[in-house]
C-alpha cells in the first residue's frame, strides 16, 4: 500500500509544482490541488434553470489542457471582459484580455494556439477567434442569426473541434416574428480557416435549458445534445430531434433534469445527467446514458443512484486515458459534498464513490477535462473572487493521451 501511495505522490508532483494532496481515499489520494491568484476579480453568479426551477450558476470557466501539461483557462471578469490565462506549473504565465467580450468556449490546439468563443454583451453578438500562443489573431468570424440574438437568458454555450472543423453550440433568444421572446439554440460549423460551412441550424431545441457538444473521433461525427423542456419533445435530445431519454418539463423554462458531461467511449458516447422522478417520467437520480450517432441503436441508461433525484446536482464525467478497459471519473454534488468515483464502460463502480474534501466544481457546468497522461483536470472559482483552484486527478502513468476534443 505504501508503494502505491508513493507512486501517486510522484505522479502528481510531476504534473504540478508543489501541490497539496487531499488524503481521504482511493480517489482523493490521487488528486493534487494548486492555488492561483487571478489578475482580476472573476465574474459573479447569474440566475438560470436547473432541476425543477430557478438556480444560481457561478462563473463560467473553460479549461483546455495542452499537450505539454499546461492549461489554457478561459474566464470572464466582474468587469464583463474575458480573459485567457496560461496555467503553467504553479503560476499564471500570461493572461490575454478581451475587453467587453465574455469567454463562452475554448479549444487548445496542438501547435500551442487556441480558439475562443466570444460573446459581446453590449450587442448580444458572438464570434469565434483563433489566436496564436502569443495571442496574435489567426482569424475572427462573426456567427450571426437572422431570427435571434445571443442573449442567453437560459442554456449554455459550448465549443468543440474535430477533423478540421469547429462546432459552436449555444442558446439564443428569439428577436423577430414567431421567434420573438422565445428561447432556442443554434449550432454553427466553421472550418480551420474560420469559414462557416454547411450543417447546423439557427433555431433548435425550445427551450434549451442546457447544451453539450462534442466530436467523437471513432464515429467521425459531432453530437449536439440539449435538455429541452418542450420542443421537439421533453427530455434529452440528440441533434435537435431524437429523444434519447424523456425528462419532464413545463414548456416554461422548468425542467426536471440537468446535464453533466459527455465523454467519448471507444464506440459510443457516455452522458452523465440528473433526472428527478416525476409522474409519467420515471427516473432514479444520477444516470449514465450510453448512445451512438445511429438512431437504430437504442440508447440505454445505467442508474448510478437509486433515488428520486431531489438531492443530486452538478454531475461530472471524463474519460481516464484512452486505453482499454475504458474507465471514467464520475461524480456529483449532494448539498455541499462533492463525490467522485471511477466506473467502467458499463457504469459499474471499480473505485467506490467517496466524498472528497477540499474540491469543488461549477454549477450546471461542464467541468472535468480529460488531459494527457491519463489525468483529469478541473478548476473551481467562487463568485466575485480571484482565488482559483486547479484540481488534477492522476489516473495512472500507463494511460494513453486523450485525443478527443470538446469543451
Amino acid at each position: 500500500m505504501f508503494s502505491g501511495f508513493a507512486k501517486s505522490i510522484t505522479l502528481c508532483a510531476a504534473a504540478l509544482a508543489a501541490p497539496s494532496l487531499a488524503l481521504a481515499g482511493p480517489v482523493a489520494d490521487r488528486i493534487a490541488t494548486t492555488g492561483f491568484t487571478l489578475p482580476a476579480t472573476g465574474s459573479g453568479t447569474s440566475s438560470s434553470y436547473c432541476v425543477g426551477g430557478f438556480c444560481s450558476i457561478g462563473p463560467r470557466l473553460y479549461l483546455a489542457p495542452r499537450s505539454d501539461g499546461s492549461y489554457w483557462l478561459g474566464w470572464s471578469g466582474s468587469d464583463g471582459g474575458g480573459r485567457i490565462s496560461l496555467l503553467s506549473g504553479s503560476s499564471i504565465a500570461s493572461t490575454f484580455v478581451f475587453a467587453g467580450e465574455e469567454i463562452r468556449g475554448l479549444i487548445a490546439h496542438d501547435d500551442g494556439s487556441f480558439a475562443a468563443l466570444l460573446r459581446r454583451s453590449a450587442d448580444n453578438t458572438l464570434r469565434l477567434s483563433r489566436r496564436s500562443a502569443s495571442n496574435a489573431q489567426v482569424f475572427s468570424t462573426a456567427i450571426t442569426n437572422s431570427v435571434a440574438i445571443v442573449q442567453q437568458n437560459t442554456g449554455d454555450a459550448r465549443l468543440a473541434y474535430g477533423n478540421g472543423r469547429y462546432a459552436a453550440y449555444f442558446s439564443v433568444h428569439g428577436s423577430v416574428g414567431d421567434y420573438d421572446g422565445h428561447e432556442g439554440d443554434q449550432l454553427t460549423y466553421l472550418n480551420d480557416a474560420g469559414g462557416i460551412v454547411s450543417g447546423g441550424w439557427n433555431w433548435g431545441c425550445s427551450h434549451q435549458m442546457a447544451g453539450l457538444v462534442g466530436y467523437h473521433a471513432g464515429m467521425n461525427t459531432f453530437s449536439a445534445i440539449c435538455m429541452s423542456d418542450c420542443y421537439a419533445s421533453k427530455g434529452i435530445l440528440y441533434n435537435n430531434s431524437r429523444n434519447l431519454f424523456a425528462v419532464d418539463g413545463g414548456c416554461n423554462g422548468t425542467v426536471w433534469g440537468q446535464f453533466g458531461q459527455l465523454a467519448a467511449a471507444d464506440s459510443s458516447w457516455k452522458l452523465a445527467f440528473v433526472a428527478q422522478d416525476r409522474p409519467s417520467y420515471p427516473a432514479q437520480g444520477v444516470g449514465l446514458l450510453n448512445f451512438t450517432a445511429t438512431a437504430a441503436v437504442t440508447p440505454s441508461v445505467k442508474w448510478l443512484t437509486n433515488t428520486t433525484g431531489t438531492s443530486e446536482r452538478d454531475p461530472v464525467l471524463a474519460r481516464i486515458g484512452t486505453t482499454s478497459p475504458e474507465r471514467f471519473l464520475v461524480g456529483w454534488r449532494e448539498s455541499a459534498a462533492f463525490k467522485l468515483g471511477v466506473i467502467d464502460a458499463a457504469g459499474n463502480f471499480t473505485v467506490a464513490l467517496e466524498t472528497v474534501a477540499g474540491i469543488g466544481w461549477g454549477n450546471r457546468d461542464e467541468s472535468l477535462r480529460s488531459a494527457p497522461g491519463g489525468k483529469v483536470a478541473w478548476v473551481s472559482l467562487p463568485a466575485n473572487s480571484t482565488s482559483l483552484k486547479l484540481h488534477v486527478y492522476s489516473g495512472g502513468a500507463g494511460d494513453a493521451i486523450f485525443t478527443g476534443g470538446f469543451q
